[in-house]
């Protein structure tokens, strides 16, 4: 057998950088999914219940959180209706059953209130030129669709047998069709940003001589399309900006720029016309999120191409996204992950939230603020002080925090959330990996519930945040929660070297274990597990009774391997 020893080299090193950082402190990325709406696919569920359809997204919204993920792109516009109130398109048949309905609630703003709640940015992902993609006639039968009202706007392709339906961007009206309608939605909801996909031609082929003839003007024909796309993208940008400074506009381009060896296929310069690197050196958007939707072990090659778009950036951000619905990728997302940081990139997106929904994000151990973008030239919000705590039922420790704050008014970017750190000492340095909760700002409090609490001591300060994750300079004091009923425990020191299983009075149990490095501890108590994290130093476990029935465990630590058995 003959090996490719250039090839074995580039894999080794590609193993050595993913390793060496995959337990890197990470202080700011962007961590992402597409939330998709069109055909259902994430949400909304196929019932018309309200309720129903509310609670699923508040459950879609929570598992994010949960995920440590830090930005939503929902999506509002596909097949040329809206998911909220437009005065360009009609509404989404997905709420009510039929298209142009007008909305029981409107499912926008719902989705920013309830994200904002849970310190998630949100931005309005927004189908562009792609109005109509088959498979849902009845959208086509609506008198309002704007392939009814604009029949001379649209030109037709088809693809595996049905009908798609493109805007022709080579008419200046409809340029300032669309960006009327994007600057409809940053002026009447309070979104984070603007996520175009689709800002493209499907291809070479494409019907649109009468507008080249027009208002062509002698141009070179394919530079000309280039063109129209970099005006629509200049529009958006002028209007959406002078509504609202701070919103980051952003856009999904095809994820090979221009063909290189061992990273070819559908080419977003030549073949649909996206001049992205013109994009970032204009400054017309804030963030790309270029759609890489290989694995490692495939061509075209998904490290070639990362570095292509990292590496020209611009200055701007770059988010690589990630095709979590291919198994040959999902296999290997950690890694993905882990490469995309070594050619630093601002973060990533996975598409789409029904495929990481399961997924246990091993790289996303802590939570992190998004990637800055310092040209948005952000103020500091002022800093939170006079943080308090008391228990307000100290038989569920449940305690109560609150602070005060001078807020910044009539700043753009004045206070939008609180992030709460728990300090491992009194005395420790902030790090990403200690924030405890990011805070919506309405109250200048929180209701914190230690039903199992972990330490004796936690160590609680707070700092504020702009809409742009701009910090406050200072942090507030810390505070100290103090759980005296672990106080005895505490003291103990040398007799938990290796773990102790102590039956709690309440049921369940509790074990005492002193370790020298954060760990993982896998419980197995015959017939299921369960894996608790632990930390340096000191760790009280609790353990529900209906876990412990026997009361029987079996441990074990990942990192050292080491096993115990445990019984009282």
């Amino acid at each position: 057998m003959i090996y490719n020893l250039k090839n074995i080299f580039s894999s080794i090193l590609f193993f050595l950088i993913c390793f060496s950082i995959t337990n890197a402190q990470v202080e700011r990325e962007t961590r992402a999914v597409w939330l998709t709406t069109n055909y259902r696919l994430d949400w909304p569920p196929t019932s018309t219940d309200i309720q129903k359809q509310q609670q699923s997204l508040i459950n879609i919204l929570e598992v994010i959180k949960e995920k440590n993920l830090n930005t939503v792109y929902f999506q509002i516009r596909s097949n040329g209706t809206m998911l909220c109130e437009s005065s360009f398109d009609p509404t989404s048949p997905y709420i009510t059953g039929k298209v142009g309905d007008k909305l029981p609630y409107d499912p926008l703003k719902f989705a920013i209130e309830e994200a904002h709640k849970r310190g998630l940015e949100i931005h309005a992902w927004i189908n562009v030129n792609n109005v109509y993609s088959g498979g849902e006639p009845n959208i086509l039968s609506s008198i309002d669709h704007i392939s009814n009202r604009k029949p001379e706007w649209i030109v037709k392709t088809m693809s595996e047998g049905k009908p798609i339906y493109w805007l022709d961007m080579g008419i200046p009206e409809v340029r300032t069709y669309i960006s009327d309608l994007v600057a409809e939605v940053n002026e009447k909801y309070d979104i984070d940003g603007i996520h175009l996909d689709y800002m493209r031609y499907p291809g070479k082929s494409f019907s649109d001589d009468n507008s080249y003839k027009l208002y062509g003007n002698g141009k070179d024909k394919d530079n000309w399309r280039r063109e129209n796309i970099n005006e629509l993208l200049r529009l958006v940008n002028e209007k959406t900006k002078s509504i609202k400074a701070y919103i980051k506009i952003g856009a999904a381009p095809i994820g090979i720029y221009k063909n290189q060896k061992n990273a070819s296929g559908l080419q977003g310069y030549a073949e649909v016309y996206q001049d992205s690197r013109e994009w970032l050196k204009r400054g017309l958007v804030d963030y790309l999120v270029p759609q890489i939707y290989w694995g490692l072990n495939e061509l075209p090659r998904f490290d070639l191409l990362a570095k292509d778009w990292t590496s020209n950036s611009e200055g701007r951000s770059i988010v690589i996204g990630i095709a979590a619905y291919k198994n040959k990728v999902y296999s290997t997302m950690e890694d993905l992950i882990n490469y995309s940081r070594s050619v630093n990139a601002d973060g990533f997106s996975f598409f789409r939230y029904e495929h990481i929904k399961n997924y246990n994000f091993k790289s996303f151990p802590y939570k992190t603020l998004p990637a800055t973008m310092s040209w948005l030239n952000g103020y500091s919000p002022n800093s939170p002080y006079e943080l308090k705590a008391k228990f307000i039922d100290t038989k569920k420790n449940i305690v109560y925090l609150d602070w005060k704050i001078e807020k910044n008014f009539g700043r753009g970017d004045s206070i939008k959330y609180y992030a709460l750190y728990s300090l491992p000492t009194y005395n420790s340095k902030l790090s990403p990996e200690d924030i405890f909760e990011i805070i919506s700002p309405e109250n200048q409090s929180i209701k914190l519930g230690f039903s199992k609490p972990r330490k004796v001591n936690y160590y609680f300060t707070l700092k504020s945040l702009s809409r742009l994750w701009n910090e406050s300079l200072e942090t507030s004091n810390v505070q100290t929660i103090k759980f005296n009923e672990l106080s005895l425990l505490a003291n103990i020191n040398d007799i938990y070297e290796s773990p102790i299983l102590q039956k709690e009075k309440e049921g369940g149990a509790r074990i005492l274990f002193y370790s020298k490095t954060d760990d993982v501890m896998s419980l197995d108590n015959g017939s299921s597990q369960l894996k608790k994290k632990i930390i340096k130093g000191k760790n009280f476990l609790s353990i529900d009774s209906e876990f412990i029935t026997g009361g029987k465990l079996n441990l074990q630590l990942e990192k050292s391997g080491k096993k115990y058995s445990l019984s009282f």
